[in-house]
């Protein structure tokens, strides 16, 4: 219906949801991931907004070869039944032509950023130099004073090299430590949800439910996360919906899911704490 390719997040394998259906069907990520591409597919193929007459849970574990699949992608909210059939839950928001269209839209315009990006990179460099003589420069100097040239290009290799893995609590404890906040305040994610409509509540309440997914109780068997940019893992899963906190209506508006209203009320609840805390009798 919609055409000949399906929408599907690069950062799929790592999303809880799908750990989720790996450990309630027993079986593995690269098995789930392609479950749900054949899921994906056929929708595309045979609905526009995500209602499929006749297939039923059943048919979905047989065709997939995952035992219990269908029942664990209603337990997540990504598929329910209704008489008749099932309907994926959110399918046009991926899939589907307007979503594809959105896609594409998006992708353009961030290939176009690129570009004009690249344009910059190769007409001058961080310094303000011209790019295409900048190597002859460094050449040259190297020559006249070439301890000087060394002592610097270690610098900035020391600058640029990748940031080591570390799990949340350590982030937080860096952050506190370096007297910073975990997301900066010119971080594109913020830009970004104004632009999606996702309100700073949301975003607040998204940050919350990250935290207590990401920071493993002392003792717990469950080994934790470790991203070296948590800060972008935390964007992707605003982007992404890892928690399905909100949902985008007809009208193109951000809305609260009935899981982002439960969220919601705890992160309410909390703040209601810490203020009864802070003006505690001593």
């Amino acid at each position: 219906m919609a055409g000949d390719w399906i929408k599907m997040r690069g950062n799929l394998w790592d999303d809880p949801r799908v750990s989720s259906l790996v450990d309630a069907t027993n079986s593995s990520e690269a098995a789930v991931i392609g479950g749900l591409y054949w899921l994906w597919a056929t929708a595309d193929q045979h609905t526009e907004n995500g209602v499929m007459p006749g297939l039923t849970l059943r048919q979905i574990d047989r065709k997939t070869g995952i035992a219990g699949l269908g029942a664990a992608l209603v337990e997540i909210g990504w598929l329910s039944e209704k008489e008749g059939g099932v309907v994926l839950e959110n399918f046009t928001e991926h899939n589907g032509a307007s979503a594809k269209r959105r896609a594409s839209d998006a992708q353009r315009k961030a290939n176009s950023r690129n570009l004009s990006a690249c344009d910059a990179d190769k007409t001058t460099t961080d310094d303000g130099q011209n790019g295409t003589n900048s190597g002859a420069r460094e050449r040259e100097e190297e020559e006249k004073n070439p301890s000087s040239l060394r002592s610097e290009g270690k610098a900035r290799k020391a600058r640029t090299s990748p940031k080591a893995e570390i799990t949340l609590p350590e982030y937080l404890d860096l952050c506190k430590a370096e007297n910073r906040k975990p997301v900066p305040p010119d971080h594109p994610i913020r830009a970004y949800c104004e632009d999606a409509g996702i309100t700073d509540e949301m975003r607040q309440v998204a940050w919350l439910v990250f935290k207590d997914r990401h920071i493993v109780e002392p003792g717990s068997k469950v080994k934790p996360k470790k991203y070296a940019d948590w800060a972008a893992a935390f964007a992707n899963s605003v982007k992404d919906r890892w928690y399905g906190l909100w949902y985008v209506s007809d009208e193109g508006d951000a809305t609260w899911s009935p899981d982002g209203l439960q969220q919601r009320r705890v992160l309410d609840a909390r703040m209601a704490k810490s203020r009864e805390a802070e003006h505690a009798p001593a």
